[in-house]
This record gives structure tokens, sequence and C-alpha cells, in this order.
């Protein structure tokens, strides 16, 4: 005697989530943004600013993959100036555009040096492959076609949560990625 309400149920297909590729591993996007949530939350209080910085850096690429204009915003200082001219409301413009012009994005990052000049404030160089397909690992990227870039980020912290307040980009090389 079958109990199932619907015998039918095993043969139906679910349609499968695009993944997010994080240090080279694939996730389902609810499971990211489930321990991007979990890191924010230990990071205000528990968690060493290092740790912070890279759920920063983390949360910034959940929300590029996801094309969360909002949620990258939030990111930006409102007080955010570079040397090329750009203000908060430059860079929120830049996102929008990118975000337009890219209608899937994944993201192979790489974090490198970071330091606290002051306890409020820390640099940090991130290395970022974007691409219209996931990139699993580094050995990846020499035969694909993806955008590579160098950023030099420089950190704020205001009320327990760190915000970009400038930052500087440049083309990068394979090598910034090992």
């Amino acid at each position: 005697m079958n109990t199932d309400c619907n015998p039918g149920w095993r043969a139906q297909r679910q349609p499968s989530l695009p993944t997010v590729t994080l240090n080279g591993i694939h996730w389902q996007p609810w499971i990211v943004l489930a321990l991007a949530l979990l890191l924010a939350a230990c990071s205000r209080d528990a968690a060493s600013p290092e740790a912070q910085i890279r759920a920063l850096v983390a949360q910034a690429q959940v929300a590029a993959e996801a094309r969360d204009a909002p949620a990258l915003r939030a990111l930006i200082a409102a007080d955010y100036a570079d040397a090329q001219g750009n203000d908060h409301k430059a860079i929120e413009n830049l996102i929008r555009l990118h975000l337009l012009r890219n209608q899937t994005i994944h993201l192979f990052t790489r974090i490198g040096a970071i330091a606290f000049p002051q306890p409020d404030r820390a640099t940090v160089r991130v290395a970022a492959a974007m691409a219209g397909r996931p990139v699993a690992s580094v050995g990846e990227l020499a035969g694909m076609n993806a955008d590579l870039y160098r950023f030099d980020l420089e950190l704020v912290q205001r009320d327990g949560e760190w915000h970009v307040q400038r930052a500087t980009w440049e083309p990068a090389r394979l090598d910034d990625f090992w």
C-alpha cells in the first residue's frame, strides 16, 4: 500500500538555483546569505576587526552577485571621496551602471593585506575577477574572459559598522590572485 499523498513528487524536478562562488566553493545563495548574516551579526561584538573586514568583503561579493544595489550602496560611507573626484552619489551611479550592463555577475575574490592605521580605520587590498559565469579556482582565470581588478579600499568604522570611505582600482594581474 502506498501511503504517499503525492506519489509522483519524486519525479518532479525542482528548478535549480544559481550558485554563488566564494573562494572557489560553489554555494546556494540562501546559504551564503545566511552565512553573511551570521558573520555580520557576530562581527558586531565578538569578531576581530580583521574578521569584520573579511565579512564586509564577503557581504559585498554576495550583494554584487545578487545584483542587490541597495545592499552595495549601504557599504559606501556617506562621506565617500576618491582621487578620481567620485563622491557617494557618483559611486552609487557606477554601481547602478555596472548592474544594468551585466545581467549575470560572478566574482572570484582574494583578500590581500589588511591593516589598521587607527582602531576605527582600515585598509584592505582585494583582487576581484568579474565574469559572466562561475569561477571555481584561480587556475580557471587564465583561460577565461573575465575583468580582473585590484581594489585598495580605505574603510571607516562608525557605530560598529565598517564602510568604504575611499577606493582606488586598477587592472589586476593573475599574480594578484595567488
